[in-house]
C-alpha cells in the first residue's frame, strides 16, 4: 500500500510541474532564421567531418553527377544553428541563453538533448538561402529515476529559396 500511495504522490507532484503559462508553449514558433549555403561552408564540413565526397568538394566531378553541381552533406544544415556564445555568457549547462529553440521557463534548471528524427526530402545545394521555421509541438512530463522529466518537443522545417521543403527535424529537449 505505501508503495502505491508514494507512486501516486510522485505521480501528482510531478503534474504539477507544467503549468497553463508552460503549456501555452505549445504552438509557439521562434523567429525564421536563413542559412546562405556557399562552397566554402560545405567544404570545411566536409573536411571537418572527414567525409570528402567528391559532390561536396569537387565542382567539375559534382557536375557531372545526377545533381549537376556541389550539394552539400546531409547534416550540413546543422552547423548553423548557433552563433557563437562567450563562455561567461552560458548557462550553467553550457548552453546559449537564447538559442534558435525556444523552451518554455521550467522549474528544472537542466537542458539536455532528447534525440531527433530527420527527414531528408531534397539535397542542399551550393547557392541555396535555407530559411528554417521551429515551432513547438508538445510539452509533456514523465518521472526519471532522478526525479521528474519535462520534455519539449519541436519541428522544424528547412525550405529553399524556391520555397521547397528539403529537411524536416523533429527534436525534443529534456529538461531536469
Amino acid at each position: 500500500m505505501e508503495l502505491i500511495i508514494r507512486s501516486l504522490t510522485r505521480k501528482i507532484v510531478a503534474e504539477s510541474l507544467i503549468t497553463e503559462e508552460i503549456r501555452a508553449w505549445i504552438g509557439r514558433q521562434a523567429p525564421p532564421w536563413t542559412i546562405e549555403v556557399t562552397a566554402l561552408d560545405v567544404k570545411r564540413f566536409a573536411v571537418a567531418t572527414d567525409d570528402r565526397n567528391p559532390l561536396y568538394t569537387d565542382a567539375e566531378q559534382a557536375k557531372q553527377s545526377r545533381y549537376g553541381g556541389l550539394i552539400a552533406p546531409p547534416l550540413f544544415y546543422m552547423a548553423p544553428l548557433t552563433d557563437p556564445v562567450p563562455e561567461d555568457e552560458l548557462r550553467p549547462d553550457g548552453l546559449p541563453y537564447e538559442g534558435r529553440f525556444p523552451i518554455p521557463p521550467t522549474p528544472l534548471p537542466r537542458l539536455m538533448d532528447g534525440g531527433t528524427d530527420i527527414e531528408f526530402f531534397a539535397p542542399i545545394r551550393v547557392g541555396d538561402t535555407l530559411t528554417a521555421r521551429s515551432k513547438i509541438v508538445d510539452i509533456y512530463q514523465k518521472e526519471g529515476r532522478s526525479g521528474p522529466l519535462i520534455f519539449v518537443v519541436r519541428e522544424t522545417t528547412y525550405t529553399n529559396q524556391n520555397d521547397e521543403v528539403v529537411v524536416v527535424e523533429k527534436g525534443s529537449s529534456i529538461l531536469r
